[in-house]
């Protein structure tokens, strides 16, 4: 059985190097299946603690620590891609990548679950079992979870539970939130091209304008949540792209709309995608334009295992601190594709805090001024570690 205090102990002695390394990947953000420092960095230090690895995906990187005594198997999850973002803060270790930056935290986990890696692998002859380390490419887009689950990462061996964390600057620093059942949305997307007829702004008879045709479609679209979905059914449609046109004096011959369906209900998903359609048929038709339509279903509800979530929950509790569980009280509408893994087996996805107004750390993901408060790195190690502790040495 892991001791607790040296779990903390280890923890705390790891906070200056679990800052160098979040700085280092912080530094040199990569977009998703493009991140071959960051999974090279991820290997290098993985040989270094002793823990044998293969790679997927390209750029996903998979570590096993194989227990002394035979249990169970956890994953525990990082995902390591930047975003299309520009850095606006001015840090030491600011971006040296052109409009790329880790603006959601991704450095954070990463160097989170190397520190975990590092605690666990020195502590392997009291853990039963083993614990998988799944660094993830490519969760903001296109998904790097349903390609490495289909190359076989929850299996050899076969993976029984897993559980994973997101930086929250909504959150008090340290803190970390769990919520039972539904966690996150399914984060879908869609495009239209309204299909005009180019003419002199001063001339509009001659033309057909797909500029106040996607006007209607647009005002039509949110009559779909307030008009025919049940008032207690969450669903978000949001348009956030409308281009057209280059000059103030012509009308154009195409716009493009690009949005995002957010719901829990995988039925009211498809209701949805064909609503959508039926209003764009319907309005370009009557207006004499024509369109193209996507859509697509990115990632499926995230929902959390009650159990695993418990178990998790008394771990905080217990070992981080009655004061630092917080219990979210609704499920947000974001979404992320550990979705994937929670679908195949138990899984709980949770938040850490990291808002500290005195270290700046306020800031919304996917800010170009998002910062964290590095110090809840050692925390995110120690839910992980005492969270492998208590699952596979107590049971879940």
């Amino acid at each position: 059985m892991l001791d607790d205090n040296s779990i903390n102990k280890k923890a705390d002695q790891l906070k200056e190097k679990l800052i160098k390394w979040r700085r280092l990947i912080h530094k040199n953000p990569e977009l998703g299946f493009n991140e071959t420092d960051t999974s090279d960095f991820i290997t290098t230090k993985l040989k270094e603690f002793g823990i044998e690895y293969e790679r997927m995906c390209g750029t996903g990187v998979v570590g096993l620590i194989k227990g002394d005594n035979k249990g169970k198997t956890l994953a525990i999850r990082a995902d390591i891609d930047g975003l299309a973002i520009k850095e606006k803060n001015d840090v030491s270790y600011k971006s040296q990548n052109e409009g790329v930056m880790h603006a959601c935290g991704h450095d954070a986990h990463t160097a989170i679950l190397l520190g975990t890696a590092k605690l666990l692998s020195e502590m392997k002859e009291d853990i039963k079992g083993n614990v998988k380390l799944i660094f993830q490419p490519a969760e903001e887009g296109p998904g790097g979870a349903k390609p490495m689950i289909k190359e076989g990462v929850l299996e050899n061996p076969k993976v029984d539970y897993i559980i994973g964390l997101h930086i929250n600057p909504g959150i008090k620093s340290g803190k970390v939130g769990i919520k039972k059942g539904r966690m996150l949305a399914a984060p879908d997307q869609f495009k239209i091209k309204v299909k005009g007829k180019g003419a002199h702004g001063a001339r509009p008879e001659e033309g057909v304008d797909p500029i106040t045709i996607g006007s209607k479609i647009i005002l039509g679209l949110q009559q779909i949540k307030s008009r025919e979905v049940e008032a207690l059914k969450p669903l978000v449609i949001s348009c956030g792209s409308f281009h057209a046109g280059d000059a103030f004096n012509a009308i154009p011959e195409e716009a493009i709309i690009e949005g995002t369906v957010r719901s829990f209900d995988n039925e009211l998903r498809k209701k949805v995608k064909r609503r959508i359609h039926e209003i764009i048929e319907n309005v370009t038709k009557a207006y004499k334009a024509d369109y193209d339509y996507e859509y697509n279903f990115v990632y499926p509800p995230c929902y959390n295992d009650p159990k695993l979530t418990k178990v998790m929950g008394e771990v905080i509790t217990e070992k981080l601190g009655d004061n630092n569980l917080y219990e979210i009280p609704k499920p947000s509408m974001g979404g992320d594709d550990f979705a994937y893994f929670s679908q195949k087996v138990p899984g709980t996805y949770m938040r850490l805090g990291t808002k500290n107004k005195e270290k700046e750390a306020v800031n919304s993901l996917h800010s170009p001024y998002f910062k964290l408060d590095e110090d809840i790195l050692k925390q995110g190690v120690k839910l992980f570690s005492h969270g492998a502790n208590r699952i596979l040495n107590k049971g879940y």
